[in-house]
Order: C-alpha cells, then structure tokens, then sequence
C-alpha cells in the first residue's frame, strides 16, 4: 500500500528589477502558520527600507489579521498563497507553495550487496 507523503510549505522570495536589499532565505516547514509567519516577517524586515507609499501598503497589509488567517486557510486547502509589493526598484513577492516531501530516513539500511572494485 502507497501511503501519501507529507505535506508541507515552501517558502520563497522573488525580486524582479534592481532590489537594493539582500533576497530573505528560501524556508521549508511543516505547517501553513509558520509559512505565513515567515511571509509577514520578510516584508517587515523590508519595511523600513521602503519608501513612503510601499511602507504604508506594506503596514496594511501587514495589520490585516483576518487575510494572514485566510492566506493560511489556503494553503491548507493546498494552494499556493502570494503577497506581492511594487517599490520603485523592484517588485517583490513572497509566495508559499504546499509541497510533498519524502520522510527522512529512520535508520541507515545496510548494504546487502556490496560494491567490489575490480581493479
């Protein structure tokens, strides 16, 4: 029997044009919160070197409690969930995927059959 793999959450950042600041780190968790925590906290340590205008879409976005709700409902749905912000260098955007991946091993299997050099 086929048993399914596990979910979880990719996490990434995309920066199209001229980013003047360094790409967050890509993030692999097990469950949707963690994966939007990690989208909220990216674009909060982008906003103070945003301008004017970027910033206060950034803090809307950032105070709408009831949308990181719905963006975690949706990745339990196993969609992908994105929030995307237009600066005048770049336009960012973190998504987080749902994703299968493969258990980590619980033992190391022994070889059965070795391998002989014929040498």
């Amino acid at each position: 029997m086929n048993t399914p793999l596990p979910r979880a959450y990719w996490c990434h950042t995309d920066a199209d044009g001229t980013p003047p600041h360094p790409i967050p780190a890509d993030l692999l968790t097990t469950a949707p919160g963690p994966a939007v925590t990690w989208i909220r906290e990216s674009v909060r340590w982008l906003t103070p070197r945003l301008d004017r205008d970027a910033f206060h879409r950034a803090w809307a976005w950032l105070g709408d409690h009831r949308g990181a709700q719905a963006a975690v409902q949706t990745l339990r749905r196993g969609q992908p969930y994105a929030y995307e912000l237009i600066t005048p260098a770049a336009r960012w955007r973190w998504t987080a995927y749902p994703v299968s991946v493969l258990p980590p091993p619980h033992h190391h299997l022994p070889n059965e059959h070795p391998v002989r050099s014929h040498a």
